[in-house]
């Protein structure tokens, strides 16, 4: 066999290989993210819930208390709290008289996610980041709309 003919089996068979892992990977992520969002909304039936559920990226936290490790999942907001739920099954529960303000960032904790903003909720033990996938502005006006009233 030639080499040029060797390099394209290996080429197409590494391919097929990383198809295999990928398709059931996406699959999984998609169905998980649904059984969280609904997860969340169960969780949330009682309360009033100002946004979300959606689904966001958590980029970890400067304050003590919270994960420092970034995964994606499902944020929403309530009258009382600032909830994020991983895909793996973590809450990252944020109390609204804990917040003490917030912004927005390019970056956060020197990551850049691609030029995107991240909402950066401030407590008096540090900050924690979110990258949300659309409205961020939106989470802004309503979160800084609690803080201040």
């Amino acid at each position: 066999m030639n080499t040029t003919v060797f390099v394209v089996v290996l080429v197409f068979a590494i391919l097929l290989v990383l198809a295999l892992i990928a398709v059931p990977l996406v699959r999984w992520l998609r169905r998980r993210g649904a059984a969280v969002v609904d997860e969340l909304g169960a969780e949330l039936a009682g309360e009033t819930v100002l946004r979300g559920p959606e689904q966001g990226s958590y980029r970890g936290a400067t304050a003590d208390g919270y994960p420092t490790v970034k995964n994606a999942g499902v944020i929403a907001l309530t009258r009382r709290r600032l909830v994020f739920r991983t895909l793996t099954g973590k809450t990252i529960e944020v109390p609204l008289e804990a917040i003490t303000g917030v912004r927005e960032a390019t970056v956060f904790k020197g990551s850049l996610v691609g030029g995107q903003t991240h909402l950066i909720v401030v407590t008096a033990a540090g900050e924690i980041g979110v990258y949300l996938f659309s409205g961020i502005g939106e989470w802004v006006a309503t979160l800084e709309s609690l803080v201040a009233g």
